[in-house]
């Protein structure tokens, strides 16, 4: 009988310490991890909105920046007016 007093007993010390210590630790963590995640946001943010510029913040008014897109590679042998359809015919037996 005592060893499951002792072990209802631990239960509860266990349990009111966990809480203790999350209502203690929880808002730190949290607001860690909402900061990371806002800091992620803000370099996503500037990233694109460098692309958008140029990649230039000092850029002036009326610069004309040219930039080539990315080229289609072709692959193999393969003209563009082949295309993905393969011919057939059934056979009945």
């Amino acid at each position: 009988m005592t060893g499951v007093f002792k072990t209802i007993l631990f239960i509860i010390i266990f349990y009111y310490v966990w809480k203790i210590l999350f209502r203690l630790f929880f808002p730190l963590v949290a607001k860690k991890v909402v900061n990371k995640a806002q800091q992620n946001m803000e370099d996503r943010m500037r990233q694109a909105y460098e692309q958008q510029q140029g990649g230039h913040y000092a850029d002036q008014e009326g610069d004309v920046i040219i930039q080539k897109g990315a080229e289609k590679k072709k692959g193999g042998n393969v003209s563009d007016s082949d295309g993905e359809y393969v011919e057939f015919e059934e056979i009945k037996e």
